[in-house]
């Protein structure tokens, strides 16, 4: 019987996997949940798995090394960060993502939170329960018609934020190297270099994968090209913006704020800096978050995995060339 082993079962609060559970019951396949943080426990749990899936559990070289029967890594979201897929490559396993399962909750958090900020509603409800009945608290709102929103990565939740941003009118500008022309013109936008957007952004959101090329991709450099009325947004990974810039950046009023539902070190502490600040509305890795999206994330993580075993290759393996290459 194959055996799929779930390395971390605890990260996703709340979530019980019976949607695997009865998947592969009735398909004759093994699924254990285990509980691990570290290289050595996923080790010790997943050693003789077939495929192994996991949210945040350490999925190193050293861990794959010693998964010799593993043909599968399937983690539990768009982000892979804690998957090597090199190491993983070299040893012919599958790694995939579940890039599609939260798309419109995303771009509608995106968008959300924008609109939050730009109307003040969290900064005006406060204000009326501090006793204030002041329209005109904070600092002043424009028409989002006058505004230019910039999207740094135009993949498929950027392209959806876009849609959302279109019909207010936004003027919409995107920096991807890796997104044809054609695309980008499809959903009327403007193809541009990174540093013409940060200069030329009213918001700015960060729709990339973490990884060694945008790791810090908005730094100080960055921040230092925006407009002081510029403000940023962040649903995609959190080390893609320097942390310690940023909040230097917002304490001098370089930019005029951020919205961020990721940040560099999660969960986020109380004391941290950031939380001190004004002009910035913060919520807790959510941005993912319906039934329906969670209900899609829980069965496409068993059919992703099922189907390698199968001897498939779903459209979501991350390493695919390198996976069709081991089986010659």
């Amino acid at each position: 019987m194959m055996l799929v082993v779930l390395a971390d079962g605890k990260s996703l609060e709340g979530d019980h996997y019976q949607i695997e559970e009865e998947f592969f019951r009735e398909r004759g396949v093994e699924f254990r949940v285990e509980d691990c943080a570290t290289e050595e426990e996923v080790i010790a749990a997943c050693q003789d798995a077939d495929a192994v899936l996991s949210v945040y559990a350490p999925m190193t070289e050293k861990v794959i090394a010693a998964l010799p029967n593993c043909k599968a890594l399937v983690r539990y979201g768009i982000g892979f960060d804690n998957i090597d897929v090199e190491a993983a490559s070299k040893r012919g396993i599958a790694a995939c993502n579940i890039p599609d399962y939260c798309i419109p909750e995303v771009a509608t958090h995106t968008m959300a939170m924008l609109l939050q900020f730009e109307r003040k509603i969290g900064l005006l409800d406060a204000s009326v329960r501090e006793g204030q009945w002041n329209p005109n608290a904070g600092f002043y709102s424009r028409r989002l018609s006058s505004l230019t929103l910039g999207l740094v990565g135009f993949g498929n939740i950027a392209q959806e934020v876009a849609k959302y941003a279109a019909s207010f009118e936004m003027k919409i500008i995107t920096y991807d190297p890796f997104i044809s022309d054609e695309v980008v013109d499809r959903y009327g936008v403007k193809k541009v270099t990174l540093e013409q957007l940060f200069t030329d952004a009213d918001y700015i959101s960060a729709h990339v994968p973490l990884n060694e090329h945008t790791h810090h991709l908005i730094n100080e450099e960055a921040f230092n090209k925006m407009k002081n009325s510029t403000v940023l947004l962040n649903t995609a990974r959190g080390p893609i913006i320097d942390q310690t810039a940023l909040v230097k950046a917002l304490k001098e009023k370089t930019i005029r704020g951020a919205c961020l539902d990721v940040l560099e070190h999660e969960p986020l502490q109380l004391d941290d800096e950031i939380l001190k600040l004004e002009h910035v509305v913060i919520t807790p890795h959510a941005a993912f978050n319906s039934e329906e999206a969670k209900q899609r994330l829980h069965l496409r993580v068993a059919e992703t995995a099922y189907a390698i075993l199968q001897g498939e290759h779903p459209s979501n393996i991350l390493n695919r060339q390198a996976v069709v290459s081991a089986k010659g």
